[in-house]
């Protein structure tokens, strides 16, 4: 199976961390940010919303732009957005970073599962769409406790900055 494949997956990963690794770390953020849980908890909350309604609308507006030129800007985006949150000073800066975040995340998750299938022999193409599904389900089940242990080992940015790494990484592979 083509590598591609797993930088792929590497994305859906890092992309449902980002989703839910706030949920660990609330406390941290909270205290660091001086805001109260629930406003944290709302930093899960916008990224949710914003990347259940991007996904559609932007598959739709981005229908002619080829693929890997857009998995490729997505990913300068989704990098920005994740940036904007590790330097953040204020909560809505916070906000924003992750609001670009969940936009460019939504195009993404979709856009892997496309594009894996299409780099791939047509007899391993369900096999590539499980690969990059289980990124996303491994998010779901290390996501936050990676993002908890790194967290209160550096600070609530911590996780931030390896999903920053991460994401260059899987541009370079890309």
């Amino acid at each position: 199976m083509d590598k591609k494949v797993y930088f792929f997956m590497i994305v859906s990963f890092v992309v449902g961390m980002v989703e839910l690794i706030i949920g660990g770390i609330l406390d941290l953020i909270a205290d660091d940010l001086q805001i109260s849980l629930g406003q944290a908890g709302f930093l899960i909350t916008i990224f949710s919303l914003i990347f259940a309604i991007a996904g559609p609308i932007l598959l739709y507006m981005t229908s002619n732009i080829e693929r890997k030129k857009l998995t490729l800007m997505s990913l300068v985006v989704f990098l920005a957005g994740n940036i904007v949150t590790v330097f953040s000073p204020t909560y809505s800066i916070v906000f924003l970073g992750r609001i670009i975040s969940a936009i460019s995340g939504a195009l993404l998750i979709i856009l892997c599962l496309v594009m894996a299938p299409s780099v791939v022999e047509p007899r391993y193409r369900g096999r590539a769409i499980g690969v990059v599904s289980m990124g996303v389900s491994g998010s779901l089940v290390l996501g936050v406790p990676i993002g908890l242990v790194i967290g209160n080992a550096f600070g609530w940015r911590a996780p931030f900055v390896l999903i920053t790494i991460l994401t260059i990484l899987a541009m370079i592979g890309l």
